[in-house]
């Protein structure tokens, strides 16, 4: 008899032991029996036995492969979670002998030009690399060629999307050259679908994945590329536990297992961007494919909706061009901006914003826990306080009232459900049976909208002026993406509505200069200088989530991390449970890594350079 340690599989559980008759290969799937009750585990290694009887397990005919095994320990320990919940991200792979690769078909590309073909001689003598390219400038064929590449070489992809709204049109475009041994993996596609996907990869028929960040978790072997398109985007970073970050993981994939990994953006993330810059691995390519200019206009009004933006749409659907509006995801903003100056109510220690917290008449720092009362005028200049409070439909409904005879679609999460109503808004609008799209973060997602000629941007000093270390990088980066819609093929317009002018007009044109300029706001305060962490304490009853961060503060004074602030979550309550946060942080990984270390199996969750303070 043999036995094994053995990680449940979907269960919050401790590592168990069962016995078996035959000899179990580590990451070997096998069914167990937890108080009487059927689960999936994960045999981690051959144990002795042990002084009490052990049940016994049966046997499947999957198994994780050795890289998948490596990358769940890498994201347990570096996230600072259990085995059983890093295990539970990956797909496992049959047993059954795999049959040989599917070599690729004779393909013609579509040649590069001169830069292009810089940028592809560059990233394919890297081990990793960042591709910074402007909006339109080709980053996706210079992918296509490094793809083909690797194929012929006998080597497989992962080609990562941030979200499955990106899908349609690079479904279309690698369909297009790569045809059958392409499959797209994301949470939309059905349990069918899914199995056959599984079983074409077994065959060796499938040699690209491309999808959301689950698609790096696929028993796919033998990966020779993986492209980070999007880099920039939240959607990499899980929002539940593991809160890992996909890039950080596919490249964690690449320094052990000898794949190259390309990151790709026209807003590169100021860590991606510093980091590949000091090492010599960034290439900066210029320039769009197209000829068309894109003109900025500055519309320096605090109200919702001006009559100038009204104008300017009303001229564009006179002109027969289609319109893109965007307004910030949230329809109501938890701090003040000053109405005449745009500017913010900031904490003295800390470079962001106050919250704003009615129940207690405070505005509070989420860092530090600095807090001071409800101010109803700008200290800056005597303007008027006061918050932004539209939603997407709200917003249609007015623009509808006064350009009565425009086709107006909304472009939101609420609206834009499923593929099918994805495709099915994206093909009308560039068929021109919609005018104007109005929507949130969604319209930025790299969609190509052939007849675009103004894009207006809403709210962005609420994003500009928000709560987090990042409000600046994220409200920077939308712009651009934002403005990237617009003169594709033909001269544009993006028209901002904006009280920050003086701070948008020197970076617009070069994104570039935006980060270098943010990299000296943040030295030595914020990534990539120091690395933080979230520790999240929740519970239905409010005195045991306090109580619990309180036990958790005591332990981490004896640590050598930096405690910068706790106390109650910006969102206190999710779900009916009380929420509590502590905010940590060193310039050593490795110490801070350690001091996690010590609440994996505590009450509460961990977020290891999260993005925001949520």
């Amino acid at each position: 008899m043999h036995y094994y340690l053995v990680a449940p599989l979907g269960l919050n559980s401790p590592l168990l032991t069962y016995q078996a008759k035959n000899l179990l290969q580590k990451g070997r799937i096998v069914k167990i029996f937890v108080k009487n009750k059927d689960y999936q585990g994960v045999v981690l290694k051959e144990v002795e036995k042990p002084s009490y009887d052990c049940k016994d397990l049966e046997e499947s005919k999957e198994s994780f492969l050795p890289h998948q095994l490596k990358l769940a320990e890498f994201i347990a320990s570096y996230y600072c979670v259990t085995l059983n919940l890093a295990y539970n991200l990956f797909m496992p792979a049959f047993l059954e002998a795999k049959t040989s690769l599917l070599p690729p078909k004779d393909i013609v590309l579509k040649p590069l030009n001169t830069v292009q073909k810089e940028a592809y001689e560059f990233l394919k003598n890297q081990k990793s690399a960042l591709l910074f390219g402007d909006t339109g400038s080709g980053k996706t064929e210079i992918y296509i060629h490094l793809m083909y590449e690797v194929l012929k070489d006998g080597k497989n992809v992962i080609f990562l999307l941030p979200e499955i709204s990106l899908t349609p049109q690079m479904e279309k475009r690698l369909g297009s050259v790569f045809g059958d041994i392409l499959a797209f993996w994301h949470s939309k596609i059905t349990a069918k679908k899914k199995k056959e996907i599984l079983t074409l990869l077994k065959e060796g028929k499938i040699r690209i994945i491309a999808g959301a960040r689950s698609a790096l978790f696929l028993p796919l072997e033998e990966v020779g590329l993986i492209v980070v398109d999007e880099e920039h985007d939240d959607a990499y970073k899980s929002s539940q536990s593991p809160h890992y970050h996909a890039r950080d993981v596919a490249l964690y994939y690449g320094s052990k297992f000898g794949a190259r990994v390309i990151l790709g953006s026209a807003t590169p993330s100021l860590s991606s961007y510093y980091k590949a810059k000091n090492e010599g691995r960034l290439f900066r390519l210029k320039g769009g494919f197209y000829e068309a200019k894109r003109r900025f206009i500055f519309e320096e009004s605090a109200r919702d909706f001006s009559f100038n933006i009204l104008e300017k749409l009303k001229q564009n659907l006179e002109n027969k061009k289609q319109a893109v509006v965007f307004l910030p995801t949230r329809a109501n903003f938890k701090y003040l901006l000053c109405k005449n100056c745009g500017g913010s109510v900031e904490c003295p220690n800390c470079s962001v914003t106050l919250s704003l917290h009615k129940k207690s008449n405070a505005l509070k720092c989420h860092y530090c826990n600095y807090a001071t009362r409800i101010l109803e005028v700008c200290q800056k200049c005597g303007g008027e306080l006061g918050s932004f409070r539209m939603g997407t439909q709200e917003l249609i409904a007015e623009l509808q009232e006064h350009l009565k005879e425009a086709r107006i679609q909304g472009f939101d999460r609420d609206t834009i459900t499923t593929q099918k109503k994805l495709k099915s808004t994206l093909e009308a609008f560039n068929k021109g049976e919609i005018d104007i799209l109005v929507g949130t973060q969604m319209l930025s997602k790299g969609h190509d909208y052939h007849n675009v000629a103004l894009s207006v941007v809403l709210g962005i000093d609420y994003l500009l002026k928000g709560v987090d270390f990042r409000a600046r990088e994220r409200a920077t980066s939308l712009l651009f993406q934002i403005a990237g819609r617009s003169g594709r093929k033909e001269d544009g317009e993006v028209l901002i509505q904006t009280l920050n002018k003086d701070f948008f007009i020197p970076i617009l044109e070069d994104y570039e200069k935006f980060l270098e300029d943010e990299i000296s706001y943040k030295m030595g305060i914020y990534p990539p200088f120091m690395r933080l962490a979230l520790l999240h304490f929740s519970s239905a009853n409010e005195k045991t989530a306090y109580n619990n961060m309180h036990k958790a503060l005591q332990i981490l004074e004896s640590k050598e991390v930096e405690i910068v602030g706790y106390g109650k979550s910006p969102i206190e309550k999710i779900s009916n449970k009380w929420r509590y946060v502590i905010f940590v942080r060193s310039m050593s990984v490795s110490v801070l890594n350690k001091a996690l270390k010590e609440f994996i199996d505590y009450p509460c969750t961990i977020d290891v350079d999260p993005l925001d303070f949520s």
